[in-house]
């Protein structure tokens, strides 16, 4: 769904500049080359007119001015190659400038996205994400590398020719140039309509990036449920939209042509008759007439590039308003920064990986009614926790206060002895390994979906770690770590990428481990074999079990019941079927599973 994206931006080149400048900044001495190359090469283009005619003039004066004419072809000829050369000069620094930029936004845009808060992911979908960095990087691209010296130089040759033929003779310019303003009003309303049609090209295709990345995720459900023909007819609408936005574009463009080329006819009809006349009079000369010929072409060949180009200018600039939004947008670190008012940022110790609760009470933007109500309660260091509980109940919420992907509404969350907004982010999370029920793998090898790309690992190190996890029975006869992983795992079993989340977590060997339904898809036989090794690497580490299989949590220190957010029930395995309460219906459901 586009939200902000619907408003029409009216961001000025400066404004955005300004948002970009960390990125720009560096390559200014660049641009300023660019802007003298581009300088340079108007100045060539406004020159040769000026030799035409007066060769022209050379020419008519007979053997006179035959010398002239010579050093005046000499002149054309060497103006001719000095802005061959400017002007492949300026098309190279403006590439090579363009392309670092774009270089340098790709990669610091992908950061700024990898670093950005849970709740920011809850607000964009990934579909709009892609947009940024793939398709709106692109826009800025072709601006850098191509509109932006099209752009200045039009502008350039446009002044430079106007103040020349005003130079030359004012009286014959002004007449010439009296469709000049019709031409100005054109390039601003035909501009004007296309921002608002390109605008909703670039809304629709935004749509389009959306819809496709979440259903092509998501084609083993489609195919399941058999809804291709209702998802196509969604995405049909989608295209339709799209198109209708398109062609109102192809209707503004296909004005411009003839809209400029009628100005030009005007214009050059004018300058014929009048200076025709005054070259009769003998009031200028042909040379002159010639010249501003020369001139008029000049004048209106820019204008069509101006109305031509102002699509890529637009699109880049919709594109570069969304990328300064994401740069600007607050990371984690620059978030948290401001809630710990640069609190000391401890290391943890394993033997003291204790967690402690204190009335933490949390509600979802989303929501209006809190996930989590004044929950309590403590992990000693070494100890297993347990948590049950219904579908919402708050289970998982837990495990993302402690992750620090949302803050707590109310109350803390001490780890380590320390509360979680005095801990560095990213080192809170090196000591806590977590397993999901669903696990995504990246596309490469078993290898580097255990080290994530970090060195200092073994083979032997990893392998005696999958030994342990139950997973390199598994591998072994299968390539080993070598062994080929395609993206999002899918050459795999869910139960197998679970053991290969799990080997994961030893061969980090936090010390703190979360088990969020993780040996849910595995059969008995191996979560037994798991857990024996789970009870026997965590025997002096922390973890805390979120499960609905009795024989995973019966052997923790102690169990949480949780219902709708409140902390129903607390005790030992034994305790807690004693009372009778919510765990003992708990216990009778799913023994009888």
């Amino acid at each position: 769904m586009i939200t902000s994206d619907e408003k029409l931006m009216s961001t000025s080149v400066v404004d955005i500049t300004r948002r970009l400048w960390p990125a720009l900044k560096p390559y200014r001495n660049k641009f300023l080359v660019g802007v003298l190359l581009i300088f340079l090469s108007s100045g060539t283009e406004i020159l040769l007119p000026i030799i035409v005619g007066e060769t022209v003039d050379a020419a008519m004066s007979g053997g006179h001015g035959r010398q002239l004419l010579i050093l005046l072809c000499v002149a054309f000829l060497t103006v001719t190659l000095l802005k061959a050369i400017l002007e492949t000069t300026q098309a190279y620094v403006i590439q090579v400038t363009g392309q670092g930029i774009t270089h340098d936004l790709r990669s610091l845009l992908f950061t700024r996205i990898a670093h950005m808060p849970v709740p920011y992911y809850d607000r964009n979908p990934t579909g709009r994400l892609l947009t940024r960095v793939v398709n709106d990087i692109k826009s800025l691209s072709e601006l850098f590398t191509a509109s932006i010296s099209v752009l200045a130089l039009d502008i350039m040759i446009i002044t430079g020719t106007i103040v020349a033929m005003f130079w030359m003779n004012w009286r014959l310019a002004g007449l010439t140039l009296l469709s000049f303003p019709i031409a100005i009003f054109s390039i601003r309303y035909f501009g004007f309509r296309s921002a608002i049609a390109y605008r909703k090209i670039r809304l629709r295709l935004a749509e389009i990036n959306s819809f496709l990345g979440e259903n092509i995720g998501a084609i083993a459900t489609i195919q399941r449920l058999s809804a291709e023909k209702e998802r196509y007819d969604s995405f049909e609408k989608v295209v339709i939209s799209h198109q209708e936005a398109s062609l109102e574009s192809l209707k503004v463009f296909a004005l411009v042509q003839p809209v400029t080329n009628t100005l030009n006819g005007v214009a050059m009809m004018t300058l014929i008759i009048v200076g025709g006349r005054w070259v009769i009079e003998g009031r200028v000369s042909i040379g002159l007439v010639v010249a501003f010929l020369g001139y008029v072409r000049n004048l209106f060949q820019p204008i069509r590039d101006l109305v031509e180009k102002y699509n890529t200018f637009l699109s880049a600039m919709v594109s570069a308003e969304r990328v300064a939004n994401i740069l600007e947008e607050p990371t984690e670190d620059e978030l948290f920064a401001k809630m710990s008012n640069g609190s000391e940022k401890p290391v943890i110790a394993p033997q003291t990986a204790s967690i402690v609760f204190e009335s933490v009470s949390f509600k979802y933007p989303s929501r209006d009614s809190l996930a989590l109500k004044k929950v309590s309660f403590d992990i000693p260091a070494g100890h297993q926790l347990a948590i049950v509980g219904a579908t919402g109940s708050g289970k998982s919420t837990l495990i993302r206060l402690l992750l620090r992907f949302y803050e707590p509404t109310e109350g803390r969350i001490v780890f380590g002895g320390r509360a979680l907004d005095q801990w560095d982010r990213y080192d809170l999370r090196k000591h806590i390994g977590v397993v999901h029920q669903e696990i995504y793998l990246f596309q490469g090898s078993v290898r580097e979906n255990l080290s994530l790309g970090r060195e200092g690992f073994s083979d032997e190190y990893l392998r005696s770690q999958c030994e342990r996890a139950q997973l390199w029975s598994v591998i072994q006869h299968r390539g080993g770590l070598d062994m080929n992983v395609n993206e999002g795992g899918t050459n795999f079993s869910l139960g197998e990428r679970q053991l290969i989340s799990f080997a994961r977590i030893l061969v980090f060997d936090t010390p703190l481990l979360v088990l969020d339904e993780a040996t849910s898809s595995v059969d008995r036989r191996l979560e037994k074999r798991l857990m024996e090794a789970i009870h026997e690497l965590l025997s002096t580490r922390t973890s805390i079990v979120i499960a609905h299989r009795l024989s995973t949590i019966q052997e923790c220190d102690e169990i949480l019941v949780l219902d709708h957010g409140h902390l129903a029930e607390q005790g030992t395995y034994d305790s807690l079927l004693s009372q009778g309460g919510i765990f003992k219906k708990f216990h009778d459901i799913h023994s009888r599973s």
